[in-house]
């Protein structure tokens, strides 16, 4: 099984927001409040371009079966988001693809360093970005919230040599 990794061409974003929806459906009733990531729609993954983003989508035989946002923000890091992998396809490396893809765009267009935030409750997901080197740089609670629902995490990257 050969996983292809790109940036998404406009053609895609309509099958990269379906393995948004799919993916992080798996999360309903799991995390509160509900993910945002349900609202994607293929015109709100193309503003990302018009802000200097990117959306990666990962292939297997032609179909998409994960994608990925990259945002930058003004402290200067790259924001990884909206990372995905189709359920049916968990297990198979998919997001460590994608998450490379994010770090490679970010070394591409001279940041130092990603950032993302993940919940609290989504403990899989925390011990994956630990294992990719991200370290924890704080928590937050979403609005109406009083207690810490998700973590930030950040990683330094290593410019490329040129």
């Amino acid at each position: 099984m050969t996983i292809r990794v790109a940036a998404a061409a406009p053609q895609d974003l309509a099958a990269a927001a379906a393995v948004i929806h799919r993916a992080f459906s798996t999360l309903a009733g799991r995390i509160d409040p509900p993910s945002a990531a349900l609202t994607e729609t293929p015109d709100s993954l193309a503003a990302r371009f018009g802000r200097g983003g990117a959306v990666f989508v990962a292939r297997l035989d032609g179909n998409i079966v994960g994608a990925v946002c990259a945002d930058p923000r003004p402290d200067g890091s790259i924001y990884l988001d909206r990372l995905a992998v189709d359920p049916a396809m968990a297990g198979h490396g998919i997001a460590r693809a994608l998450v490379a893809a994010v770090e490679d765009f970010a070394r591409r267009e001279g940041h130092d360093r990603v950032a993302l935030g993940v919940r609290l409750l989504l403990t899989d997901n925390i011990a994956m970005f630990r294992h990719l080197g991200y370290l924890e740089t704080g928590r937050k609670a979403h609005p109406g919230y009083t207690e810490p629902t998700s973590m930030n995490l950040a990683k330094a990257l290593r410019q490329a040599a040129s």
